[in-house]
């Protein structure tokens, strides 16, 4: 790693990397988990033929520290968890005990001295073949039983002022500008996904299967699950006229890479609000973001590949931003 690191001398850029674990007897194996878990440990360097930049930018060496075991899709299971994942970026190194607990599986793959830079939560979508990295998550709606058949009953907590979101806002929104992100995203794609129709803007109904919360309907909910109704709650009576997991997608129709606004008020809503939430509650930067792969990528292996190979473009992409942003703001960290 040369001088001419943005980030400084041998410093390293840390990124968090979770994915979800089986959903019922439809997914038994989550495209998200498929994807995480054959990422590398150490960002690739650019191909020498990458079509998306004669000269890419200096960024110094990304460390993927992908969670080592697919997430169950439960409340109870992230609520407990994502602590557990943020907790060394706000714990003093100097005093951080050495027992057995701090070696846990929750901890094995983590960094043992540096925080995590910014991290990356992966789930799982509608069957449409869009990527979608959200720029919001929200605190309340919760109205869907998650794969243990447990409601959230978070209802019954806020009063309580021991409430874990107690005074967090309804809706947190990302730090990282995911509108530059984008951009860079689409840049580093394979060519297939960086075309773009011209035809206008997506309509409600284009959007396909709400995988995240389809017993309701309205914004998160969906009218219907997969193309013919069946969505990730197991539901089986949907109209089939599905919206994707939101309302909001921005991009022209036809864009395979695009910005939602909307991650649809179940599992994966929910650990990325109680990942922007936990930052939130300690002060500290929201550089978090989520992405929706298609559910219908199953495990096949040219799919998987090619998840990957988006993922890998993700993680780029962001830590292009950030060496960035630090140039821009002298020091941002």
């Amino acid at each position: 790693m040369g001088s001419n690191n943005a980030y400084g001398g041998e410093e390293e850029i840390n990124v968090l990397i979770t994915g979800f674990g089986p959903f019922k007897q439809e997914y038994p194996h989550n495209p998200s988990w498929e994807i995480a878990s054959r990422l590398p440990a150490v960002l690739p360097s650019l191909r020498a033929k990458q079509p998306s930049t004669v000269k890419p930018p200096f960024i110094p060496r990304v460390n993927l520290y992908v969670h080592p075991k697919p997430i169950h899709v439960a409340y109870k299971t992230v609520r407990e968890l994502v602590p557990k994942l943020w907790a060394r970026n706000f714990a003093d190194s100097s005093s951080a005990p050495t027992t057995a607990e701090t070696t846990s599986e929750e901890e094995q793959e983590a960094p043992r001295k540096s925080k995590y830079d910014f991290a990356i939560h992966i789930g799982m979508a509608g069957p449409q073949p869009r990527w979608a990295i959200e720029r919001l998550a929200h605190r309340d709606g919760y109205a869907l039983r998650d794969v243990d058949g447990e409601f959230l009953r978070d209802k019954d907590n806020q009063l309580r002022d021991d409430w874990v979101w107690k005074g967090c806002p309804t809706e947190l929104r990302t730090d990282l500008d995911l509108d530059v992100i984008l951009k860079k995203w689409r840049g580093y794609a394979p060519p297939e996904f960086q075309q773009s129709s011209s035809h206008g803007t997506d309509g409600a109904g284009d959007k396909a299967g709400a995988i995240n919360g389809t017993e309701g309907k309205g914004r998160g909910g969906g009218d219907g699950g997969k193309a013919k109704g069946q969505g990730q709650n197991g539901s089986k009576d949907g109209t089939g006229a599905a919206k994707w997991y939101g309302n909001d997608i921005k991009g022209a129709k036809g864009d395979k890479l695009v910005i939602s606004e909307d991650p649809g008020r179940y599992l994966c809503d929910f650990i990325y609000y109680s990942s922007l939430a936990e930052l939130y509650k300690h002060k500290a930067e929201r550089k978090v973001v989520f992405l929706h792969v298609p559910c219908e990528m199953g495990r096949d292996g040219e799919y998987v590949r090619i998840g990957q190979e988006l993922v890998l473009g993700l993680v780029r992409s962001v830590a292009e931003w950030l060496v960035d942003e630090k140039k821009r703001r002298g020091g941002l960290r």
